[in-house]
């Protein structure tokens, strides 16, 4: 056997999947603070095959990896020092991850023998948490960290110097942040400089894991764990290496060089200014929310008709069980013989129930029990049954529903007890795409409702083509009425748009859908999921700022005035610390797929008025400096993006792997769009939500939507900021503008001079 043959079988014995079933800490003996070295240049080098490199593996990375690897084992840099490598990817790209591998090992040249394996990364982690997890894992003394781009952005003299670095007990690395009053990203000079944190790569003791803990959740936090270790009463986490080359340092790492919008955040923003502001104080490293602290212990009565259901049913009934909550659980089946007591196995969790008798019917049951129950769970063909005889929130899911209910194990009580006081319209906006609009509505048709009645209105252009009209005249809908507005003079699109919906209660929400439009079958769960979070049980009337919710989620910032660019949140969020996960709050106003909700959506027709009567300026003037949406003079959302952006308005959009989302948009051509190419098609189709795929609507943080101060915040231009920031920056503008009234609350018409 050849050694190169006898090498690959070495590596793939080796390139094993490590699951991180136990998180717990390194053993190390507790270390005393260390004094921190000036410079680390006369200190003695590391030890030979002491070094393990932890590098993160992404989707958007594990295309890239060979040549991302090879800098780090090619013979010409490879370093003696070097152990192991280890691999962090998160589940959906393990399979991916595991047969790239296979294939990098037999063509890929190593300078010597080296191990290597693979690390989970857990969904709810960010990706300082992961990759520090998976240095505690490592059996190597020194650990260089890297992001999912390796070492290839560097030149050599910096590659040799993490890759052969000095025995120092400190971080060293070339991409640092100076914290303090004014925080700033630090420029590599020709000599050492201390700084707050490092974020990756960077080098340093295994020592520096010790009882970490939490504190990991972002690489600022991680500093301030590091400084506390190197020496009591320092601010510093770390040691920039000195730039050896005469070269201008890269800084397009900083994500606080990017330029704003005019009057959004002059000021530089790093992830730990912005995750002290998203989180009020960073040091009780924000606690899990995976049993919400707003989740007072209530009763369930959850009452189906066969074993069968209950079983669909188990993930969520065990869920409040585990909560805390008390559950009175019953099968009513008229033809069965057998009653009493029994329960369901589901190990470590059981689900005690009682078989009623024939002559007993489920409200005479829930009478009996003790205690009245806030919420009762039935099917919907038993819904007839417990008409009148009982004051609990009656939630009433078809049985084919039932298998689609995991998402409701997030769900607090108070949530449950407020499920059917939203009211949700679909508002179906079309012309003359007939066979775009049947793809829609087969879309429509075939998603879950939950046992909730939602009402559609179509809204036909004057224009609209027979095929088109003949289509909505056969439309049928089990699930609300059915209405049609047909214009008799051509409005356009903005006033198609504007005028397709119009909320009558502050309970009352308008989902609108363009027709080249498409859903997920779990589109109104995550609509339902979201509106109960975040403006019902604990949470209603608190967060006046948001304006809707998306079910895109998008590939491009198309507001830049410099034009349309790619873009990946998750980036954004390893910045600023938050977890990858995490769905996150917009000024962006969503087109493709959308809920808006009723205050804005009133005050947004009031806003119209006022700017088309032109009663405050003219309608040329420029509300929002250096944005594209100016030169849209036909579009709906030049002037809801005005409106969003004076009152400091934002969106939730999702963040799930891939850009998986919950509608997508197959760019037909029509209004705005003249040519279809297959390039931009490609730039804003996104992959749907399947059911049963291994991307649900619990992959987020901790497998429930985050507190309403834990989601990141950008602004029109992708840039991160706060609330607060949006808010003062908008009434900067309104000001400005020379707007007269009220600054605070909802504008209406006559907030304006």
């Amino acid at each position: 056997m050849s050694f190169k043959a006898y090498f690959l079988c070495c590596i793939l014995l080796l390139c094993v999947f490590w699951s991180d079933k136990n998180d717990g800490e390194s053993d190390s003996s507790l270390i005393a603070p260390l004094d921190i070295p000036s410079t680390p240049s006369n200190a003695s080098p590391t030890a030979e095959n002491t070094l393990a490199v932890i590098l993160p593996v992404t989707t958007t990375s594990l295309p890239n990896l060979r040549h991302i690897l090879q800098p780090i084992v090619h013979p010409e840099s490879a370093s003696t020092r070097l152990r192991e490598i280890l691999l962090v990817a998160q589940d959906y790209d393990l399979p991916g991850l595991r047969a790239t591998l296979f294939i990098i090992m037999s063509q890929i040249q190593f300078a010597r023998h080296v191990h290597c394996s693979i690390r989970s990364w857990k969904y709810s982690h960010t990706e300082s948490q992961a990759l520090v997890q998976a240095a505690i894992s490592s059996s190597a003394e020194w650990l260089l960290i890297l992001d999912e781009h390796g070492l290839l952005t560097f030149d050599s003299d910096t590659q040799i110097s993490l890759l052969n670095p000095p025995a120092v007990l400190v971080p060293l690395g070339p991409r640092g942040i100076h914290s303090s009053r004014n925080t700033s990203c630090l420029r590599r000079s020709k000599s050492y400089q201390q700084a707050s944190y490092l974020i990756p790569p960077f080098v340093m003791p295994k020592s520096m894991t010790f009882q970490v803990g939490q504190q990991a959740r972002s690489w600022g936090v991680f500093g301030i764990h590091c400084s506390s270790i190197l020496n009591q009463g320092t601010s510093v986490g770390g040691l920039l290496l000195p730039q050896l080359t005469g070269t201008e340092p890269d800084m397009s790492w900083c994500m606080m060089n990017e330029q704003p919008v005019v009057g959004i955040s002059s000021t530089p923003m790093t992830s730990q200014s912005l995750f002290e502001e998203w989180a009020d104080d960073i040091s009780p490293l924000v606690s899990s929310n995976i049993i919400p602290s707003d989740d007072p212990p209530d009763r369930f009565g959850i009452i189906f008709s066969t074993i069968g259901d209950l079983e669909w049913f188990a993930p969520v009934a065990c869920s409040l069980s585990e909560r805390g909550h008390t559950l009175q659980i019953a099968l009513y089946e008229s033809s069965s013989f057998s009653t009493g007591s029994d329960y369901l196995d589901l190990s470590p969790c059981m689900l005690s129930y009682e078989t009623l008798s024939t002559g007993e019917s489920p409200s005479k049951w829930l009478a009996r029990t003790k205690g009245q129950a806030s919420v009762v769970i039935t099917l919907a063909e038993m819904t007839d049954l417990f008409e009148g005889s009982s004051r609990a929130s009656i939630i009433s899911i078809p049985r084919r529903d039932l298998q689609r209910t995991s998402w409701m194990s997030s769900l607090t009580s108070q949530e449950w007890r407020d499920w059917n006081v939203p009211q949700v319209t679909l508002s179906v906006i079309t012309k003359d795409r007939p066979q775009s609009l049947a793809r829609l509505l087969a879309s429509i048709t075939n998603a879950s409702y939950y046992g909730d009645q939602l009402d559609i209105r179509v809204n036909l252009e004057q224009s609209s083509d027979l095929a088109t009209m003949t289509m909505v005249q056969n439309l049928h809908w089990n699930h609300g009425r059915v209405f049609v507005h047909h214009r008799v003079i051509h409005g356009g699109l903005l006033t198609a748009v504007a005028e397709s919906w119009f909320p009558h209660s502050n309970d009352s929400y308008g989902v609108l859908l363009e027709d080249d439009v498409e859903l997920s079958p779990l589109f109104y769960a995550w609509i339902k999921m979201t509106l109960l979070r975040y403006r019902y049980g604990s949470n209603r009337e608190k967060h006046p700022q948001m304006f809707g919710i998306s079910l895109y989620q998008p590939k491009n910032l198309e507001l830049d005035i410099t034009g349309r660019r790619p873009f990946n949140v998750s980036h954004i969020l390893h910045t600023v610390g938050a977890p990858l996960s995490s769905p996150y709050l917009s000024q962006t106003p969503c087109s493709w797929g959308a809920v808006y909700f009723p205050e804005q959506w009133r005050e947004f027709h009031d806003y119209l008025t006022m700017r088309f009567s032109e009663s405050a300026f003219e309608l040329a003037q420029v509300v929002v400096p250096n944005v594209r949406s100016n030169q849209w003079t036909r579009s709906w959302k030049k002037y809801f993006i005005e409106l969003v952006y004076l009152r400091g308005y934002v969106m939730l959009y999702p963040n799930f792997p891939e850009y998986v989302s919950l509608s997508t948009n197959h760019l037909e051509v029509g209004s705005h769009v003249k040519v279809r190419s297959k390039e931009k098609r490609e730039m804003f189709s996104v992959p749907l939500m399947k059911l049963g795929d291994e991307v649900d609507l619990l992959n987020l943080p901790d497998r429930s939507l985050p507190k309403w101060s834990l989601l990141p915040v950008l602004n029109l231009t992708g840039v991160p900021t706060t609330l607060g920031k949006l808010v003062e920056f908008g009434m900067s503008r309104y000001s400005a503008l020379g707007l007269c009234g009220k600054q605070e609350g909802t504008l209406d018409m006559h907030s304006f001079c």
